[in-house]
C-alpha cells in the first residue's frame, strides 16, 4: 500500500470520527427542573418538562408510562391527569386537564 493512500484512509478514518462524535445527542439535551426548562434566559414552563413531571408521578403510583408516551398521546395525559390530578406535583403540569385545576379540595 503506498503512503499517499495510507494517508487518505487513516485521514478518511479520522474524519469520520470526529463527525460522530460531533453528533452526540447528550450535548442537545434538554435539561429540566420540574416542569421547567432550563434555559440561559432563566428557567420556562415548558411542555416536554411537564410531560417529565407527569410520567415521573405516574411512575411513582405504579403506571408504566415514559415521557414520550405521555407527550405523544394526548389521551394518556388527559387520563394520567385526571385520574391522578389531586396530587400536589401534577397540578402546574395538569393544570389544563383536571377540574378545578386539580389539589385537594
Amino acid at each position: 500500500m503506498s503512503n499517499a493512500l495510507r494517508t487518505d484512509l487513516t485521514s478518511f478514518a479520522i474524519f469520520v470520527l470526529a463527525s460522530t462524535a460531533s453528533l452526540h445527542p447528550a450535548a442537545a439535551r434538554i435539561l429540566c427542573d420540574g416542569e421547567f426548562q432550563i434555559s440561559k434566559y432563566g428557567p420556562i414552563a415548558t411542555p416536554y418538562c411537564g410531560d417529565q413531571v407527569i410520567a415521573r408521578v405516574a411512575n411513582e403510583y405504579g403506571w408504566r408510562e415514559s415521557a414520550a408516551q405521555v407527550g405523544s398521546n394526548p389521551l394518556a395525559k388527559v387520563y394520567i391527569c385526571q385520574t391522578l390530578g389531586t396530587d400536589w406535583r401534577l397540578q402546574g403540569p395538569c393544570a389544563g386537564y383536571v377540574p378545578h385545576g386539580g389539589g385537594v379540595r
